[in-house]
């Protein structure tokens, strides 16, 4: 079982009189930067349980996935049912002014994600919080989001632009491999992948093996070489 054990943040009179009083589930009682080490620790915990088993024929794409890759499985239901929470608690909010704090506070813990702990599958995991359409069509909470925190909104667009899905995710390959792997290899930094880069990845590498002739282009087919199985192996235990 995971709890977040930080202290909690007690609001201020003036917080309480314009915002209600927190609720005993708010995330705004924890500092950001404890709900970031937290949601590390969860993911690279459920990373880790992964086996080479579950990846035999692509078994986490099966109708029996649960059965056959239940750590894969358990994984990205834990992002799947962790993207809701995160939306429940911007709705669950009586206006617009509350809802953006919410909103404030989970970019806070993407900025934790990603100078402090380098995991960007929990940064995916908010960002798809972000880009749920109960939460994507909120304009007036963006709009008090962008007046109030404008270097955090041009941080947010960047992050959404790199992460686009035009080009069948070509720019987020290319920055991720190019730019952030690499640094982070460079300053022997811990990092921690979105499972689902990992997955494609696995499907796109298998894919060239067996209809790429072989010694035929391969430095430009291959820019990071890196099985699931071999990140997991690797995968540093510096954020325990």
């Amino acid at each position: 079982m995971y709890s977040i054990k930080s202290k909690q943040i007690r609001p201020s009179r003036s917080a309480l009189k314009t915002d209600n009083k927190f609720g005993i589930h708010d995330i705004r009682m924890y500092q950001a930067i404890d709900i970031a080490d937290e949601l590390t620790l969860m993911n690279q915990s459920l990373l880790l349980l992964i086996t080479p088993v579950e990846l035999f024929n692509f078994a986490f794409l099966s109708n029996e996935k649960k059965v056959l890759a239940p750590n894969i499985t358990t994984m990205l239901e834990f992002y799947d049912r962790t993207v809701a929470l995160f939306a429940t608690q911007i709705l669950r909010q009586r206006t617009d002014k509350m809802r953006a704090s919410i909103i404030i506070h989970l970019f806070s813990v993407v900025q934790h994600l990603y100078i402090k702990n380098h995991d960007i599958h929990s940064i995916r995991i908010i960002l798809a919080t972000f880009d749920h359409p109960s939460i994507f069509r909120l304009r007036d909470t963006w709009r008090i989001f962008r007046i109030q925190k404008p270097k955090f909104y041009t941080a947010l667009k960047y992050l959404w632009n790199v992460l686009s899905q035009e080009n069948n995710w070509e720019d987020y390959h290319l920055w991720l491999e190019q730019k952030f792997i690499t640094d982070c290899l460079n300053k022997k930094q811990p990092m921690l992948l979105f499972i689902g880069y990992l997955l494609s990845k696995m499907i796109i590498d298998h894919y060239h093996y067996y209809t790429i002739s072989s010694h035929s282009k391969t430095s430009t087919l291959s820019r990071v070489h890196m099985t699931l199985i071999d990140y997991i192996k690797s995968s540093p235990k510096n954020y325990q």
